[in-house]
């Protein structure tokens, strides 16, 4: 993530790509592209960031409030395109995870009759029953239940891996946890302007942020969503394949 150049600069950077997972199912292929999007992205805004600071007359000084506002900026566009790659991920693969029964249709059946099947139905959840597509509208109902306005901390991330029904070591609830502090800085900065003291009493100054830290964060945060997309595109394979309809984008 950060490495030193000739000028001593501790450069902020962003690990490599992942590799797409082997024969990406369809379902699969538009959260990828969302996920390589953002990784060019906040790699483009972290180039950016050394540059700037590498035309400094001394880049080894006190760090710009310029500097430290692309800083920010990384931390939005990482969490932006985990919202997106994720949300993406559940409405275009659920379909197929659901077609068997398995660790998301369980999830699935759990959600509803916990949240919204049991006493009087809300109204959204009878205009899904009654819709023309009634399964697609259910499942689009699901995911506002799983992500809400967006993904704001871990438990969410947890709740999507149930949803998804897969597994792993990178997606247990334990290191799921570790990400929490990400979504931390994306509220500080998204909600509260980075502010020391949100209430507006008393004073008031920008949060300092360490530049390393900062791409470690994004870079630990891009990651753990190609966490979700390589199993769930595992998944939907075998789905496909039991189904004797295997296909790719």
């Amino acid at each position: 993530m950060g490495r030193s150049g000739r000028s001593k600069l501790t450069r902020v950077e962003l690990s490599g790509l992942p590799r797409k997972p082997h024969g990406c199912p369809a379902e699969v292929q538009r959260s990828w592209a969302r996920f390589r999007a953002t990784h060019e992205s906040v790699a483009r805004l972290f180039d950016t960031l050394n540059e700037s600071r590498a035309a400094k007359d001394d880049p080894r000084g006190a760090i710009s409030e310029l500097h430290l506002d692309q800083a920010r900026a990384a931390i939005v566009f990482t969490a932006a395109g985990i919202d997106a790659c994720l949300r993406t991920l559940l409405r275009d693969a659920l379909g197929t995870l659901l077609s068997q029964d398995g660790p998301a249709h369980g999830a699935f059946t759990r959600h509803f009759f916990t949240h919204r099947l049991g006493g009087e139905l809300t109204r959204p959840t009878k205009k899904a029953v009654v819709a023309l597509d009634p399964r697609a509208a259910l499942i689009d109902l699901y995911v506002e239940d799983l992500t809400g306005a967006s993904v704001q901390g871990w438990k969410q991330l947890a709740r999507c891996r149930d949803a998804l029904g897969i597994d792993g070591p990178a997606l247990t609830d334990d290191v799921l946890r570790t990400h929490q502090d990400f979504f931390n800085a994306r509220h500080q900065v998204v909600h509260e302007l980075d502010l020391v003291d949100p209430s507006g009493r008393g004073s008031r100054s920008r949060r300092p942020r360490d530049l390393t830290a900062v791409g470690q964060q994004c870079d630990r945060a891009l990651h753990v969503m190609y966490d979700f997309i390589a199993p769930t595109a595992k998944a939907v394979k075998a789905v496909l394949r039991s189904a004797g309809r295997e296909r790719r984008a």
